[in-house]
């Protein structure tokens, strides 16, 4: 008798189961197909002047303690996507150049560079990168570059008023390394 009951309930309860998912599946059924989906990497693209690598070198000769000047460059984004804009200073060459006579007697070992005393400022109005080249050859930030913008940028040189006969003749070179990176 208690073998009964026993089976009547293990019965009685898979009857309910069977009835319970029956309940929950059901004949009805619709599906969407989400079709030509497409991922495009996007794109950076710096122009210097509208180029990309422009050969438009600062050349600026007869300098003195105290001299100062500037020039303008637009930086514009041509890509897809925003970029971080960053500015370095790399390849800094200073060199003694002529050595005349009154910069021998205070400077006898050509040792003193006009890159000691030359500043470099680099600004939009909103951001601005300054310093001595030696100073500036890590990664500096100029703000974001939005897509399709560009941004003019003031570049000025100052050599220090209190730089004297050490520096005659003296000549530096250096690159603007400017780069278009990732947010």
């Amino acid at each position: 008798m208690i073998n009964k009951k026993i089976l009547l309930s293990v019965l009685t309860i898979g009857v309910l189961a069977v009835v319970a998912g029956a309940g929950t599946w059901a004949a009805f059924s619709d599906t969407e197909t989400s079709e030509n989906n497409t991922f495009t990497a996007g794109t950076l693209d710096l122009k210097v002047g509208g180029v990309d690598d422009p050969d438009v070198p600062f050349v600026v000769e007869d300098v003195f303690p105290g001299a100062t000047g500037s020039a303008d460059i637009v930086l514009s984004n041509a890509g897809t996507m925003p970029g971080a804009l960053s500015v370095k200073i790399v390849n800094i060459i200073g060199e003694g150049g002529d050595f005349p006579e009154p910069e021998s007697v205070v400077d006898p070992s050509n040792a003193y560079n006009l890159d000691d005393v030359l500043t470099v400022s680099i600004s939009d109005g909103t951001n601005t990168v300054s310093g001595k080249l030696s100073e500036l050859t890590t990664a500096q930030s100029l703000g974001v570059l939005d897509v399709g913008t560009g941004k003019t940028f003031t570049v000025t040189y100052s050599v220090d008023s209190s730089a004297g006969n050490e520096i005659q003749g003296d000549k530096v070179t250096f690159d603007v390394e400017v780069s278009l990176n990732q947010q």
